[in-house]
């Protein structure tokens, strides 16, 4: 066969493959827009995000905000961990990436989600569905993101001015399922009055997301929280500051009422954590050096508590049990992960077997945390989109290969393989 023949033969080839691919992005054309949003809402997000790439026509179905909210409601995912992991090149920024169990080990993918890339240092602040929730370490800067579509919005800054005096300032981030809203919740007060003054005032404001207006100052807090809440049963939940005293020790907002309350619990002691397990608040009880115990409040409004684990697990070695610090705990297909501090287990309740598991692919870096109850949407970010270029002044998103590019500043990156001290 000639050179000039194979040429011809290859383009015919060519000619064809090209003619049966217009035939297909044809009928796709045509294909009714109603009935692929009914289909593509059923499914899995991670099959929806291979559809993508199947025509231009899929891409601007999955990608349209009307979509984005109708496979929110359809398909609420599992809570899902994710690592932030916080490095400093030419800009802050904050590598978003999923962890997975894998037999006795919990596996940090090399694949970020999304990387987000800040003018200023950014601290998460809260989660709540498929929304993260940050603030600048000056308090002057507030963002929500959906790491997966990868939008974001800037907030306003609030109202109040600080004062001069040192602050504690703690925010948190929820969802009010009555007006479909998502708020974010902004608590201060003076450091010097956790000292026995009588005259502690703790000051709350509210921003709703998607609104045009400003923060709302709304009633104070009777408690000062502290640390980072855990939104739950319509409620952000905080601890009491361990400055003070007194038999309960959670603060709870109503999201949708915008109003505080202690909420009472059983005698934990002070050695405890919060978490959300299962959509509703738990407590972790570490007063017992041999056993861990889960609690959970099935019903906020008749505040019934239920025991629903007792773990025949060591508290680690090393905890700092004054302020025991959880990591994470999630439940799934019967076995329940925890995570306290550098050690982690798995307990299945059927069998009573315990496992303490390592972890592979944790970075070197110090400045990494884990976010908790993260479930992967497609829910849009509603309104404030107009203040772009705003936005984009603040933050963006870029991929790993633009990252891995860039020389690194103030860390080393470092392979790490495993955390030999995690034990077997």
């Amino acid at each position: 066969m000639t050179l000039m023949s194979r040429f011809v033969k290859q383009s015919n080839v060519s000619m064809v493959y090209e003619s049966s691919e217009d035939k297909i992005q044809a009928k796709m054309a045509t294909f009714p827009r109603d009935i692929l949003f009914c289909i593509l809402s059923r499914l899995p997000l991670k099959s929806v995000l291979r559809f993508c790439c199947v025509s231009k026509l899929w891409l601007d179905v999955i990608k349209s905000p009307e979509f984005g909210y109708l496979h929110s409601k359809k398909s609420a995912g599992d809570p899902t961990l994710l690592i932030l992991s916080h490095r400093l090149l030419k800009e802050n920024i904050i590598s978003i990436s999923p962890i997975s169990l894998r037999g006795h080990h919990l596996h940090i993918s090399d694949n970020s989600i999304s990387n987000l890339v800040g003018s200023c240092s950014l601290n998460l602040v809260g989660a709540c569905n498929g929304f993260l929730c940050f603030a600048s370490f000056d308090h002057e800067r507030i963002l929500v993101c959906n790491p997966i579509t990868i939008e974001f919005v800037i907030l306003p800054k609030p109202g109040t001015t600080l004062p001069p005096e040192p602050l504690t300032i703690v925010y948190g981030f929820g969802f009010d399922s009555t007006s479909e809203t998502y708020k974010v919740v902004r608590v201060s007060y003076s450091e010097g009055s956790l000292h026995g003054d009588a005259n502690l005032k703790v000051s709350v404001e509210v921003y709703n997301l998607g609104a045009t207006g400003s923060w709302r100052a709304v009633r104070d807090f009777q408690q000062p929280p502290y640390g980072l809440p855990v939104f739950a049963n319509g409620h952000l939940h905080w601890l009491v500051h361990p400055h003070f005293s007194g038999a309960d020790r959670i603060i709870s907002f109503d999201i949708g009422k915008e109003e505080s309350v202690m909420t009472p619990h059983p005698n934990f002691g002070l050695r405890f954590s919060i978490s959300e397990l299962g959509g509703c608040l738990s407590v972790v009880d570490l007063r017992k050096r041999t056993l861990i115990e889960v609690w959970v409040l099935k019903d906020q409004f008749n505040n019934y508590w239920q025991q629903e684990y007792i773990l025949p697990v060591g508290v680690p070695y090393g905890l700092d049990m004054g302020l025991p610090r959880l990591i994470s705990i999630s439940e799934k297909n019967g076995v329940l992960l925890i995570w306290l501090q550098d050690a982690i287990f798995s307990y299945e309740q059927r069998t009573l077997s315990r496992k303490k598991l390592l972890i592979s692919g944790l970075p070197s870096w110090l400045d990494w945390e884990i976010c908790c109850g993260f479930r992967p949407s497609l829910a849009p970010l509603r309104g404030n989109l107009e203040r772009l270029k705003e936005n984009m002044d603040v933050a963006y998103f870029t991929s790993d290969m633009e990252i891995y590019s860039q020389p690194i500043i103030s860390s080393q990156i470092v392979e790490y393989k495993a955390i030999d001290h995690v034990g077997r």
